[in-house]
């Protein structure tokens, strides 16, 4: 799973945002305990706000190609449930995604061209599925890991976004990823900010 990490950041999110779905859909309807269940609606809640991010404010996000790379996998999504338009609910969809057969490289399916994460974020989702059987991981633990990655996600995004994107949101009533960075600010665990000497105050650095 360390590879779904490693790639360009708005690549990342899309993989997780779809795992996220896959497996969300497949726990809460498992008789999984509350306490599970709790750490599956934040980790959709946090997933759900990062992709937001990403289609509706992406000058909060790293630079990238995330608003292609979404749109390819839309499309994508799009082709393979074409056949079945019988299918309305989220949870049929994601078992139509998590049964496509990923044998095959993606760019062999997709094409060179397209920049669509469907059948990696499946590999993903499936990976994480994994940790149960092969790790004998609890659903807890599985769903606490995933949720650390979405804030650690968010954390990044908020310590690299400019301070006047975050000054701008503000004038429209705010976005949760500038109350993260104004914490991380007031912890000390952004570059975001600076202390002079002779200060006690952090200065934030808004451009």
């Amino acid at each position: 799973m360390a590879w779904s990490t490693k790639v360009e950041f708005d690549q990342s999110l899309l993989l997780w945002h779809i795992a996220t779905d896959l497996c969300y859909y497949s726990d809460v309807n498992a008789n999984s305990s509350c306490a599970v269940i709790q750490d599956c609606q934040i980790s959709k809640l946090l997933s759900n706000y990062m992709l937001y991010l990403l289609v509706m404010c992406p000058f909060m996000l790293p630079n990238g190609i995330g608003h292609i790379r979404f749109e390819d996998t839309c499309a994508e999504a799009s082709e393979v449930l074409q056949e079945r338009k019988y299918i309305s609910k989220r949870e049929q969809v994601c078992q139509v995604i998590l049964r496509v057969n990923t044998d095959v490289p993606p760019s062999k399916v997709k094409g060179d061209r397209s920049k669509s994460v469907l059948f990696d974020a499946r590999r993903l989702a499936k990976s994480l599925e994994s940790l149960e059987k092969d790790k004998k991981w609890s659903k807890k633990e599985k769903w606490e890991m995933i949720s650390h990655v979405w804030v650690e996600m968010l954390c990044h995004a908020a310590s690299q976004c400019r301070g006047l994107h975050h000054a701008k949101q503000l004038r429209r009533g705010g976005e949760l990823i500038t109350h993260v960075w104004l914490l991380m600010a007031h912890l000390g665990i952004t570059e975001q900010f600076q202390i002079s000497q002779g200060h006690a105050r952090a200065k934030l650095i808004l451009n």
